[in-house]
C-alpha cells in the first residue's frame, strides 16, 4: 500500500534500510500508542496468531489465566486491557 502511494520513506516502512527512512519520528499514532514506524510493516504472523489466540480465549469465555502457561496469560492479561481500553465490543465487533 505504501510503495503503491510513494509513501514508504514518509511513513517508515519497515522494509526499508535505517538510512532510507530518515530520522525517528512519530508516524502513526491511534488513542495512547503510537509508533515511529509503519504499523504494517510491525505486523507478523506471530501477532496475528497471538490475537487470534486472544479472540478465541475471549470467545471460549475467558477462563481463568491462572490455568494458562505464563507467557500465554501475560499476553491475555495484556491483550484484555489493551481491549476494554480501546472499548472493545462497544461498536458492535465481533466477539
Amino acid at each position: 500500500m505504501c510503495r503503491n502511494q510513494g509513501l514508504e520513506a514518509k511513513r517508515r516502512c519497515g522494509f526499508l534500510s535505517e538510512e532510507q527512512r530518515g530520522p525517528k519520528r512519530v508516524v502513526w499514532v491511534k488513542g495512547r500508542v503510537g509508533s515511529e514506524e509503519c504499523p504494517k510493516s510491525l505486523v507478523t504472523a506471530a501477532s496475528l496468531e497471538w490475537l487470534e489466540r486472544f479472540f478465541a480465549w475471549k470467545f471460549a469465555g475467558g477462563g481463568a489465566v491462572t490455568d494458562l502457561p505464563a507467557k500465554e496469560a501475560d499476553a491475555m492479561v495484556t491483550l484484555e486491557g489493551e481491549w476494554r481500553s480501546a472499548g472493545g465490543n462497544r461498536n458492535n465487533e465481533s466477539v
